[in-house]
């Protein structure tokens, strides 16, 4: 049996309760890779409308499972339901930010002041600006190669996932008191670096419908990285200024060793030795090789209310470390989805892919 849950919907303007609802039916989607949509059934109601926040929980539970905003409404007359569509809370971020090189020792307090920035023209009504944290901190190094760019703002986030494993996740409900006197209502919001890791085996019964993707013996990724003098005009002897390989473990080496597959495939970086404010050539093969790296893709689902693996735990970014017939994979949880006409949570992972250094460009 489905799980049942409610729905509880906040005024968008004023953030109080204007009703919690059972759930006839639903299709939540969590991914960290894009920006997908929700669907919630519930009885028709007149006083529900578009930019209302909506936060689902099973029944008689405090536990949140949804926090986000509703796009659209859909009312059925005939059999007086309605469904309500619904984008995750960071969809209020879907704008463009400013993108030029930084360093420091937190992506997340980063993220933190270009939200405040973001949100500054609206900051007495924005429900961002109400319970947002981080609680961890993590070096980073963007470098743009553009100089000053632009980028939307939720895919910078999705680049700080790929890089860093880092997600906004909403713990809890806060409470406020507006000035008279009426109650509100906000999501708490913690940004950070996800570090939980859990085991999985494809020989679990409550594991099922197994569908792997494995381009490891596949040459169609390059692991191997010349940084070219830009100025060189010879094609046959070119000026390579550092090599770097990529191991199969998703390491960035200046040496060749056993670790790497061969026949290696090259990528050339034309660097412009001119150019002032240059990236290192470090911090370049980081970022050209590592996404470069084989590509994996696991997906599977679990039974609700197994013994391998409590829904408390499916969270985006949980590393994980997969043995799927004898290899294992170093991966993390992307994205997955439960849905009201199963007893099951779809689960979708990818390689885990850390490092510090983002060579941001407006055309990668």
């Amino acid at each position: 049996m489905s799980l049942a849950l409610d729905i509880t919907v906040f005024d968008s303007a004023k953030l109080v309760i204007k009703g919690t609802y059972k759930l006839f039916s639903y299709d939540i989607q969590m991914d960290a890779l894009s920006n997908v949509t929700s669907s919630f059934t519930i009885d028709k109601n007149t006083n529900i409308m578009t930019g209302d926040y909506v936060a689902v929980r099973p029944n008689n539970s405090t536990t949140l499972m949804y926090y986000g905003q509703i796009i659209t409404v859909d009312v059925d007359d005939s059999s007086n339901l309605m469904t309500l569509s619904a984008n995750c809370i960071w969809n209020l971020l879907n704008g463009d930010i400013i993108v030029g090189s930084k360093s420091s020792n937190s992506y997340e307090a980063h993220i933190l002041k270009l939200i405040n920035n973001y949100i500054n023209s609206n900051v007495g009504t924005n429900i961002l600006n109400k319970g947002l944290t981080n609680s961890t901190n993590t070096a980073f190094q963007v470098t743009s190669s553009d100089g000053i760019s632009t980028s939307n703002f939720i895919d910078y986030l999705v680049r700080g996932f790929k890089l860093h494993n880092t997600v906004f996740e909403v713990t809890g409900i806060g409470q406020g008191t507006s000035e008279n006197g009426v109650p509100f209502y906000y999501p708490k919001i913690d940004f950070h670096q996800v570090k939980d890791t859990w085991n999985f085996k494809n020989d679990v019964y409550d594991f099922n419908n197994w569908v792997v993707s494995d381009s490891r013996n596949l040459r169609n990724y390059n692991n191997e990285l010349w940084i070219v003098d830009q100025a060189g005009t010879n094609m046959e002897n070119p000026t390579v200024l550092a090599r770097y390989w990529l191991t199969e473990d998703g390491s960035v080496i200046k040496n060749l060793t056993d670790n790497v597959a061969k026949p290696t495939q090259v990528q050339i970086y034309l660097f412009d030795k001119t150019a002032t404010d240059n990236p290192t050539y470090d911090s370049i093969a980081q970022s050209n090789l590592s996404a470069n790296a084989y590509s994996h893709s696991i997906q599977f689902s679990a039974q609700l209310g197994n013994n391998f693996l409590p829904l408390e735990k499916v969270k985006l970014g949980l590393q994980s470390n997969i043995y799927y017939d004898n290899t294992q994979y170093k991966s993390v949880l992307t994205a997955y989805s439960i849905d009201s006409s199963s007893e099951v949570v779809n689960l979708t992972f990818g390689n885990l892919r850390f490092g510090r250094n983002d060579l941001f460009s407006t055309t990668n």
